[in-house]
């Protein structure tokens, strides 16, 4: 195994050393209010530097949870800044993640005209996107969207595919899937190119777990409630290899209904590696699902020594614990059980 950027991994680490446990989620989850919550965060080692000279009593949700997901932005670039890692193949895959997020949500509200974007996008990304941030947040159509991405793998991936006004909403579904599924082959190309070996497989079993978990996902869900023909479901999932062999892929799919679909997720490795599958709702199933995908995360953070597989692992679980704290915060704000609350998070 490579030893490749030590003072990376060791800042990734330590900085993961600090995140939220989860007696501190116990004690968010009975809090009241946001002023509450912010007040918590404070005395955290995680996010006391970030809200130190905030008011509790003033700070706005929208703001807060806007804090949050820049926080983690940044960190990231400050992991890929210490070697200056961020010019070299690979180190930029969160930047992409970010960028078919943006693309992605102006595509679902372009019906509703630019101002509802404009209020929605995350203006702090602007000077890191490889398109302009302007003239997507301008754009009334499709060709228009594909104009502000010009220059971009996104733009070519988005001109293959026909909007439809009569079919709008499976528009946006392919154009989602299809940028998803460029992100994820461009990161595997990357990878090639600056990891090898043990660190290689180890990062491609990440990406592997991610297309694999997604789609069976998104399989149980349209089939629990939509009962799609396999065609449709097929056509409805990442088309990139995950680690599971194509053979149990194509019998997922042709599964009649969601029972004989959890039977048959029960016979992979990933239901192998989980207990209280039968019993499960589809919450519960994708509850059950990201949690593995967090175990699997940290293992890869704790064993691998290469800056690419700590940065890959951290940032997924950062953004697990952003959106754990978002899910508190809107739960506290619409006045949400305590349970309701505590089996949505994902935590150790």
């Amino acid at each position: 195994m490579q030893r490749k950027h030590q003072a990376t991994v060791a800042a990734i680490r330590a900085a993961y050393g600090r995140r939220l446990m989860p007696a501190d989620y116990r004690e968010l989850v009975n809090l009241h209010s946001v002023p509450e919550v912010v007040a918590y965060l404070k005395e955290t080692e995680a996010y006391g530097d970030l809200l130190r000279e905030f008011d509790p009593a003033i700070t706005h949700r929208g703001y807060l949870e806007m804090l949050l997901k820049r926080n983690q932005f940044m960190q990231c670039l400050h992991f890929c800044s210490l070697e200056h890692l961020q010019k070299t193949p690979f180190f930029r895959f969160f930047i992409y993640d970010y960028e078919v997020r943006e693309l992605v949500k102006k595509l679902q509200l372009l019906s509703v005209g630019p101002h509802a974007y404009i209020s929605e996008m995350d203006t702090w990304l602007l000077p890191y996107l490889s398109f302009s941030g302007e003239q997507l947040a301008r754009a009334e159509t499709s060709e228009q969207v594909v104009e502000a991405a010009a220059g971009t793998p996104y733009a070519a991936v988005l001109k293959k595919i026909r909007f439809n006004p009569e079919r709008s909403n499976q528009y946006y579904t392919d154009c989602e899937i299809a940028l998803r599924a460029c992100y994820l082959e461009r990161i595997r190309r990357e990878a090639e190119e600056t990891l090898h070996g043990a660190d290689l497989e180890a990062l491609n079993g990440l990406i592997g777990e991610q297309v694999d978990l997604i789609n069976l996902i998104n399989a149980y869900r349209l089939k629990h409630v939509f009962h799609p023909d396999e065609e449709t479901l097929r056509s409805m999932m990442l088309p990139v290899k995950g680690r599971l062999p194509q053979r149990i892929c194509d019998e997922l799919y042709a599964a009649p209904d969601a029972a004989a679909f959890i039977e048959l997720v029960k016979t992979t490795r990933y239901g192998r590696l989980l207990s209280g599958l039968p019993d499960i709702d589809s919450v519960g199933f994708e509850h059950a699902f990201q949690s593995l995908r967090c175990r699997n995360a940290r293992n890869a953070l704790h064993f691998s020594g290469h800056a690419a597989v700590s940065i890959y692992a951290v940032h997924f679980l950062y953004q697990t614990e952003v959106q754990n704290l978002i899910t508190i915060i809107e739960g506290i704000r619409y006045g949400k059980p305590v349970s309701f609350m505590q089996a949505l998070l994902i935590t150790e």
